[in-house]
């Protein structure tokens, strides 16, 4: 079995990994719109088409909290 800090080396850098291409998703929106899920101003807000990013950062939130 390996070591448990290199386990937990990986975890982190796949978190961050994830945390990156959540982040060009969200810039870049390359998903359609599609229905407004939470209105933060009337110009800005969360869509359903930043659903995937919002999987990917719980997903790095997941990786990095998990125990050794």
């Amino acid at each position: 079995m390996s070591d448990p800090r290199t386990r937990r080396d990986w975890r982190l850098a796949a978190a961050l990994v994830l945390v990156g291409v959540a982040t060009v998703i969200v810039l870049v929106e390359p998903f359609p719109q599609g229905a407004v899920l939470v209105s933060l101003t009337r110009t800005h807000g969360v869509d359903a088409g930043d659903l995937p990013a919002v999987g990917l950062y719980l997903l790095a939130g997941v990786l990095a909290l998990w125990p050794a």
